[in-house]
């Protein structure tokens, strides 16, 4: 990759957070990306209140080629604002790799020139932010140590990386095909199985106001990471259910066997036994049947294809360069 000038695209979603994104962009625009690297800024307006066109920014651009804003029908959240930014990313064929990142600032515009280093001298993998240290509150840790216990008891995976990662080209062109990015892109990544890279960066502060994202937002992102690996969730709560099944068909004959053969059983324990346990064997057979169903109706459902299907979405799209604005 040396001595070769190399487009960058790097994909924000932004909802209603403009005083951010603005001061972000400057931060941007005053990097040194070594000369090699023309980068262009694709923010993705997520069906803001208030919106703004390219041409607003024109000041901010410093040394970025050029800025488009993307702007979507209604808001569809973080994740698929992503995906929407990746699509149109991938159908501007000069662009060789896309970068990801919040526009709040807690990706920090400087740790992107790491991102492209260690990506020159592996230039095959997605190079993902692995968080060295987080400024998050103490209660979003601990609910972030019980989700990743919970995720991976349910998946048998780990994710130790959030959105901010640097994409190559062809595993782009990979992931836009991926209905799963439509959902997480971090736990897509994971599933796809495309070569990654993972490096120690810091979590860095909101550059204005306050983060919009509450509990219930964190909850839902977390669902929407393990909905990913959904059929592998449902296969993992019928083997569940088989082994509780053959627990509690154990337990049933244990309490026949002392009812029958012993001494120790007292009048009418056996008969609430066998009943209780008999319930619990009905509910481990339900509980399987309906995870069966749900992943054959997982197989045959018609997936929704980002790179066909999220520009659906799109309302318009305005750009403007360093040079003269183009829309």
């Amino acid at each position: 990759m040396q001595n070769i000038k190399m487009w960058v695209a790097i994909v924000l979603p932004v909802f209603n957070d403009w005083e951010s994104f603005g001061l972000l962009l400057k931060l941007l625009g005053e990097q040194e990306f070594s000369g090699r690297y023309e980068i262009c800024v694709i923010a993705v307006d997520d069906g803001s209140s208030y919106g703004h066109r390219a041409a607003d920014f024109n000041d901010r651009l410093g040394k970025i080629k050029e800025l488009r804003i993307v702007r979507l029908a209604s808001n569809l959240g973080h994740q698929r604002a992503i995906a929407i930014g990746m699509v149109s990313a991938f159908k501007s064929p000069e662009f060789d790799a896309v970068v990801v990142m919040d526009s709040d600032g807690e990706d920090r515009p400087s740790d992107v020139a790491k991102l492209l280093a260690h990506w020159d001298r592996d230039p095959a993998r997605i190079i993902t932010a692995k968080r060295a240290r987080r400024s998050e509150s103490l209660f979003f840790r601990c609910f972030y140590v019980v989700y990743k216990v919970l995720f991976r008891g349910l998946t048998g995976q780990v994710v130790n990386f959030g959105n901010f990662c640097l994409i190559p080209r062809n595993a782009l062109q990979s992931l836009v095909h991926d209905p799963a990015i439509w959902n997480n892109l971090a736990a897509a990544i994971k599933r796809s199985r495309l070569a990654c890279a993972s490096i120690p960066i810091d979590r860095g502060a909101r550059l204005s106001g306050v983060s919009k994202l509450n509990f219930l937002g964190f909850a839902l992102h977390g669902i929407s990471a393990i909905s990913v690996f959904s059929d592998v969730v449902f296969i993992r709560i019928v083997a569940m259910a088989a082994v509780t099944g053959l627990i509690v068909l154990i337990g049933i004959a244990i309490v026949v066997y002392i009812r029958l053969a012993t001494q120790l059983a007292i009048p009418g324990w056996a008969s609430y036994m066998t009943g209780a346990l008999a319930i619990m064997f009905s509910q481990t057979l339900l509980m399987a049947g309906l995870a069966l169903l749900q992943v054959v109706s997982l197989r045959s459902l018609n997936p929704f294809v980002p790179v066909t299907d999220a520009m659906k979405f799109v309302v318009d799209e305005l750009s403007e360069t360093r040079e003269h604005s183009i829309g």
